[in-house]
């Protein structure tokens, strides 16, 4: 990647500054005429105009960055009573929320440093956003040490053009460095994060209790794995037929007809309420297991509260023959009288996007029950044909571990509250296999239904066609308007 510096960017012809100004006045007061204008507009400019403000405020934000580093460079911060740029930008920006301005302070002050000119280019030219900048500039010299033979400014720009990404992918791209080159420090910071952790509590005024918890990377993705797998959204089912369709929350059976389903009632708790109530659900279950007053968990917990990882299969299995858990090397590839080193590269992922080290996931697959089907081999049944109705154990993880949340475009939703909806009903001679499986929540599986859409499934993605009407219909039934 060529070196960008700020001899590349061209000066303005003269007069534009003050021509800027009055416009920035002016689109400052426009501002305070559009939420009464709203509503003439149609639906289509609406969304236009979404997407134009934010695409607007984000170019603002990198703009602001860039005058701090000239307030900088001129002496302006230095010549104010401002303990430093964070505190010169909040005193020019009251009102905003505290955590922008710390972060433009941060990379205006990173971009007045010449080393960092192909930062600030990044931002000049909209290819890369403010809080991108500020993970590049966190994350190159943790990595950088790590590859000897790169160029810091390459690096950077490695950094910058995946801004739209999201400030996760470009954390998520040093974690997967360093698993590869050093693993041995992702294995001590997990292990430091350990001795370090603390959980307290302290009561309120109000009468009610603040628990704190600061968890490991790999205790806390865990623990909220099992708070999202439980906190998913609940709606009261109101019986309008003899449908036998669950709530988002239980074992996901294939879909019933539109004129079949239930009529839920929205779940009216708020997300906190909801993980609030999970955490407690968590600590019922957990106590009744302890002293045997519950055999077993309280519950339908639909098996979704386990976390499911990824992680390379030799990585795994030389961990785990290292640790002594298996005997036989041979039948999978590995010397007899071979040592595994202490750290093997490599990083895994959760469901949830949370990547840890391999160690923390090799001690996690000592505890767990192994999925032989997500590592490769045949032992387990992804393909029941028209023997069950229901997608359970094996198959359902395998479909989680294919979709990773609902797969209806545009959605974000985790699989812990998804559906595995038949694309082919069931009604309609639809098999329970993989290929004909796709994670959907609750909305986007009622939309499908709604508006009888299908989808193109392989083993390895699903493909939705949003043309009304693709799905079948039961004989002597029309499909919905």
């Amino acid at each position: 990647m060529a070196e960008l510096t700020n001899a590349t960017r061209q000066p303005a012809a003269p007069g534009t500054g003050a021509r800027l100004m009055a416009h920035l006045e002016q689109v400052a007061a426009d501002l305070q005429e559009w939420p009464g204008a709203l509503w003439q507009l149609d639906e289509a400019a609406l969304g236009a105009v979404v997407g134009s403000m934010l695409r607007i405020g984000s170019r603002f934000e990198n703009v602001a960055a860039l005058v701090t580093a000239e307030a900088l460079s001129r002496g302006t911060v230095a010549n104010s009573t401002a303990t430093g740029a964070p505190a010169w930008v909040a005193r020019q920006a009251v009102g905003v929320e505290p955590t922008v301005v710390r972060r433009v302070g941060a990379v205006g002050v990173d971009c007045a440093d010449p080393r960092n000119d192909v930062v600030a280019e990044a931002l000049a030219s909209g290819s890369a956003s403010v809080p991108a900048a500020a993970a590049a500039l966190r994350e190159v010299p943790r990595v950088l040490p790590l590859l000897p033979t790169a160029d810091r400014d390459d690096l950077l720009g490695r950094y910058l053009s995946l801004s739209d990404h999201g400030w996760r992918t470009l954390r998520q791209l040093s974690t997967r460095i360093v698993g590869e080159f050093a693993p041995e420090q992702l294995v001590r910071d997990e292990e430091r994060q350990q001795e370090c952790e603390s959980v307290y509590w302290s009561d309120l005024p109000s009468g009610l209790t603040r628990f704190v918890a600061e968890l490991s990377s790999g205790h806390a993705a865990a623990v909220k794995h099992a708070l999202r797998a439980l906190s998913a959204p609940a709606p009261a089912p109101q019986q309008c037929s003899t449908s036998t369709h669950p709530g988002p929350s239980g074992s996901a059976p294939g879909a019933a007809s539109p004129l079949e389903t239930e009529t839920p009632e929205r779940d009216t708790r708020t997300p906190a309420k909801r993980r609030a109530d999970a955490l407690v659900r968590l600590v019922d279950t957990a106590a009744g297991v302890l002293d045997g007053s519950s055999p077993r968990p309280v519950g339908e917990f639909g098996g979704t509260a386990k976390i499911l990882v990824t992680l390379d299969y030799n990585t795994l299995y030389e961990g785990l023959r290292s640790a002594g858990r298996l005997d036989q090397l041979s039948e999978h590839g590995s010397a007899a009288n071979g040592s595994a080193p202490t750290y093997l590269p490599g990083v895994g992922h959760t469901t949830d996007g949370e990547l840890l080290d391999a160690g923390t996931l090799r001690r996690l697959s000592c505890d767990a029950d192994l999925i032989p089907a997500v590592l490769g081999t045949d032992s387990e049944p992804l393909n029941v044909g028209r023997a069950k109705r229901l997608f359970t154990c094996g198959l359902r993880t395998a479909i989680i571990h294919r979709d990773k949340g609902c797969t209806f475009p545009g959605c974000d939703r985790p699989p812990d509250w998804c559906d595995a909806h038949h694309v082919r009903p069931w009604w309609a001679g639809g098999k329970t296999t993989l290929t004909n499986a796709a994670l959907l929540c609750a909305r986007h599986h009622t939309i499908v239904h709604r508006d009888l859409l299908t989808a193109q499934v392989t083993t390895t993605s699903v493909t939705w066609d949003l043309t009304p009407g693709r799905m079948p219909c039961r004989p002597g039934r029309q499909p919905a308007a």
